[in-house]
């Protein structure tokens, strides 16, 4: 068939032209489609939709330039929390923040690059947050708690923890009122506010480990989940789509 130009002709009014063309569309949008990174890959393995795969992986928060710049931070300020006291202060201050940080480039006009696509399909713009807010979170959190084990003080320096899920709580919880990088600022703001003058005032470490602040850090993000879990935009994200 392949030396023989008549005995294609032949064939060619016999062929299924509409089947043909189907299956040439498909070797072109495979050919054409962009290779998974490394983090869709994973995400597909861990049986994620493929949709669901590909925006997630999308989110500037989680490309490599902002997991070596969030290690790099770190870096910093566990050694400065080897050096003496104060720095252990620093570390205690700006570990919470991590995942604020990476949660405001979660998604929002301007920073994530498939924030117009979104907006013109179906697809739960809510449910992508929530989904990409806890892989961010997930991230986040394991790698600060990696730096936060080899600190002098050891697990006394996991008290960041849960003021860091307060502040993400707090953070999604306003997004339903503001854009998610305004939410992030705005939480950040108020905590530097309130903590980071205190430890630089002083020269101590902020002892977030105190009984009182971890209960209520505890019920703010227990109020929080729950304030998520209840409203409709949740409900309707719930759902799987078409």
């Amino acid at each position: 068939m392949l030396a023989c130009a008549n005995c294609r002709a032949i064939l060619v009014p016999v062929a299924p032209a509409v089947r043909l063309a189907a299956v040439w569309d498909r070797v072109q949008e495979d050919i054409d489609a962009p290779r998974p990174t490394h983090i869709e890959r994973l995400l597909r393995a861990l049986r994620m939709r493929d949709e669901d795969a590909r925006l997630l992986a999308a989110a500037p928060s989680l490309q490599t330039s902002w997991l070596l710049s969030v290690v790099t931070v770190l870096t910093f300020a566990t050694a400065a929390a080897h050096a003496d006291a104060r720095g252990v202060a620093w570390f205690l201050t700006i570990a919470p923040l991590v995942p604020v940080i990476g949660v405001s480039g979660a998604y929002g006009r301007g920073i994530d690059p498939t924030y117009e696509l979104t907006l013109s399909t179906p697809y739960s713009r809510y449910r992508l947050l929530l989904l990409r807010v806890l892989a961010v979170l997930t991230v986040s959190v394991t790698i600060t708690a990696m730096f936060a084990l080899i600190v002098e003080r050891g697990w006394a320096t996991m008290a960041w923890l849960l003021p860091s899920l307060a502040m993400v709580g707090l953070v999604v919880v306003l997004s339903s009122i503001i854009e998610l990088p305004w939410a992030a600022g705005l939480v950040t703001g108020l905590y530097l506010v309130g903590l980071a003058p205190f430890a630089l005032r002083n020269h101590e470490v902020v002892d977030l480990s105190i009984p009182l602040i971890q209960v209520w850090c505890a019920a703010i993000a227990v109020a929080c989940a729950a304030a998520i879990v209840a409203s409709p935009q949740f409900r309707l994200a719930s759902r799987r789509t078409p």
